[in-house]
């Protein structure tokens, strides 16, 4: 089953069309996700977003919503699910939007299907453009997606969730010991 299957895919919005002047009386101030503001563990850094002045009321199809998907279109390749959270920024179009119709797959989990090594290497290899490479919404409506029941996916969702948890912690601990290191070389120095 491919992604045309079960879900909706477009990509975001031109921002050049909607983005407001100065001589705009009426102007709507959005958060916009940026390249930066994907983490490479599929994680939203919410720190990276832009602010987005638009000339006009925005249409909610280029609005996050829970439950979206969305993808980098240039390499890094990386996902990210949307959270309740997360709702209302503006994607632009260096992203695509993946919107599930189908309720046989969890969001998180198409995110991490996306950004496993298999896709990666699929994405490498159907780019287009040497400079920058770039995959199209085509290139993402083809991808067969691994049929799952629901429990198999919910676990492979929390087994990812405990490893990023892993990987956070054991980041905090190795900048406290490095801390730590310091202030000991530091009193040994200083003791006379």
């Amino acid at each position: 089953m491919n992604l045309t299957n079960i879900s909706e895919v477009q990509t975001g919005l031109v921002l050049v069309r909607k983005r407001a002047d100065a001589n705009d009386k009426d102007t709507h101030k959005y958060r916009l996700l940026t390249l930066k503001s994907f983490e490479p563990q599929g994680l939203l850094n919410e720190r990276e977003l832009d602010v987005f002045f638009s000339k006009e009321k925005l249409d909610k199809k280029y609005l996050t919503n829970k439950g979206d998907i969305i993808i980098r279109l240039t390499t890094p390749y990386t996902a990210i699910c949307i959270n309740d959270k997360q709702e209302g920024f503006v994607i632009p179009s260096n992203f695509a939007i993946i919107r599930l119709k189908e309720q046989t797959y969890i969001p998180e989990f198409v995110a991490l299907f996306l950004n496993s090594e298999i896709i990666e290497k699929k994405f490498f290899k159907s780019s287009i453009s040497t400079t920058i490479p770039l995959i199209t919404t085509n290139h993402l409506r083809e991808i067969d997606i691994s049929e799952k029941t629901l429990a198999v996916q919910m676990k492979i969702v929390e087994l990812n969730q405990l490893q990023v948890k892993e990987k956070t912690l054991l980041s905090c601990l190795m900048k406290e010991k490095e801390k730590l290191a310091k202030a000991s070389i530091n009193k040994i120095i200083m003791e006379k």
